[in-house]
């Protein structure tokens, strides 16, 4: 789901510019000393941060045909930047930290815009045209990364969009607009009885009355009857294994896999997940009809969209109402 301030964020990261409400008495670029422009409770912003975002500012509002003065644009920026380094202080106090393999995908995006298919030699050429660039260049990426985090777990739980809300936007001339289509998802209605691997019984144990258990059902043993008896889940165990109608991303890679590789009317052979040994029996499978589900869901996107730059603009006025903000003359 697209936000405004990440989308900004995102769009100039590597310059810090983003775009958000005009702050007041900003100073003038040409006209500031070297050094602190402001002050946001222990972050300062420099000179050079601010120069080099109100480029990027620029060039961002440039391209989208808007035409702002210099003061305006300043100001903007020096409000952006308050906003970001209140977010980054956020982000550094609790300890948002991005995932390492996302970090390197993305850094992998842009050696590939660049032309690089690894990131040894586009590291090489950043650093040989200025020294230190690769690592500027991960560190605004990671900040981008945890401001999405930060969004998502500060803005995003203050919008909610009730079901009332998603039927009457349908309802309405402008929800009957969103075209029907139609969405078939597959489903499987699976049975498993599993053999936990535990600190009471060994994975050799474990496989060794799994394939025992094989055997029996193999010699036309009741698959319900045999999960009710011998299987360690408890939950599952207590419906003759039923665990019902399974989708996509349900279950574990190896489960999923193994299901989809099963006939209806058949059950596996015994296999391994992180929870112990399996065998799963595939009842039935059928194609279920998700088209209203997906029109409520673009609803809902619409609702979202239209509500997150108040959730958003009333979080970050939270933010500078409990901070300390010093604009340097």
């Amino acid at each position: 789901m697209k936000h405004p301030l990440i989308q900004s964020l995102l769009a100039i990261s590597l310059s810090l510019g983003m775009a958000t409400t005009a702050t007041a008495n900003t100073p003038s670029v040409t006209s500031s000393a070297d050094g602190i422009l402001a002050q946001v409770n222990d972050e300062i912003i420099l000179k050079s941060e601010f120069i080099t975002a109100s480029q990027a500012m620029a060039r961002e509002y440039r391209d989208r045909g808007i035409a702002l003065s210099n003061a305006e644009i300043q100001n903007l920026t020096m409000d952006a930047l308050i906003t970001r380094k209140l977010q980054l202080g956020l982000v550094n106090r609790a300890g948002f930290s991005p995932n390492e393999n996302a970090v390197n995908r993305e850094l992998l995006a842009i050696a590939s815009k660049e032309g690089f298919d690894n990131l040894a030699d586009f590291q090489r050429s950043l650093d040989d045209k200025q020294a230190g660039s690769y690592a500027e260049l991960r560190r605004q990426i990671i900040e981008d990364a945890s401001l999405v985090a930060l969004w998502q777990a500060q803005v995003r739980p203050r919008i909610n969009i009730s079901e009332q809300e998603v039927n009457a936007f349908l309802n309405s001339p402008e929800g009957q607009k969103i075209p029907v289509e139609q969405v078939l998802i597959p489903e499987w209605q699976t049975s498993h009885i599993l053999v936990k691997v535990d600190d009471t019984q060994s994975d050799a144990m474990a496989q060794q009355k799994i394939n025992a258990l094989y055997s029996e059902l193999q010699k036309g043993a009741d698959f319900g009857a045999m999960a009710a008896t011998y299987s360690d889940d408890t939950g599952s165990a207590t419906q003759n294994g039923r665990l019902g109608w399974v989708t996509d991303g349900q279950m574990v890679a190896e489960f999923e896999a193994m299901m989809k590789n099963t006939v209806a009317g058949d059950f596996s052979t015994p296999f391994r997940t992180q929870f112990g040994w399996h065998i799963l029996k595939v009842e039935n499978t059928r194609q279920r009809d998700m088209s209203n589900e997906a029109r409520k869901d673009k609803a809902r996107e619409i609702l979202f969209s239209r509500q997150a730059p108040q959730a958003e603009e009333d979080w970050v006025d939270e933010l500078k109402a409990g901070a300390y903000i010093k604009i340097f003359e």
